[in-house]
């Protein structure tokens, strides 16, 4: 086996080898490890209701409109549909009429409108009105 003199000692020149070949691979790997960064990332919901009623009180045979505010924290341009729903179907389905509206959203604060209509036959009632907001 060959050796080499460095200093006072003898190193073996395939240790040298082994090292000379080990060492640029060991600081390549390095570099990359320091290269590396994880951040959380997260896709957050850019339509906000910032305004609508507290409650909504009609009159049969009346049509009544429904003003809501929707932010859009976005600089994307969104389509949104609203699905009225009473908590009675029946009485829904066979007294009142909803707007069937197709707002296009964009970015900042956008006022939009949505309208019900009840039939003047229709009996007095006291029901919850749920409003879903779908984003296409």
């Amino acid at each position: 086996m060959h050796y080499v003199t460095v200093g006072r000692y003898q190193v073996s020149v395939a240790l040298l080898a082994v090292l000379a070949l080990a060492v640029p691979v060991v600081l390549a790997a390095a570099t990359y490890l320091w290269a590396i960064r994880t951040l959380p990332f997260s896709v957050e919901e850019p339509l906000s209701i910032t305004n609508f009623p507290a409650s909504f009180n009609t009159h049969p045979g009346q049509n009544e409109t429904l003003n809501i505010t929707i932010m859009n924290s976005a600089n994307v341009v969104y389509v949104v549909t609203l699905a009225f729903r009473l908590n009675d179907t029946t009485y829904q389905q066979s007294y009142v009429m909803f707007s069937n509206y197709t707002y296009t959203i964009v970015s900042g604060t956008n006022q939009i409108q949505g309208w019900v209509k009840v039939e003047r036959k229709a009996p007095p009632a006291s029901l919850q009105l749920t409003i879903e907001f779908n984003r296409q």
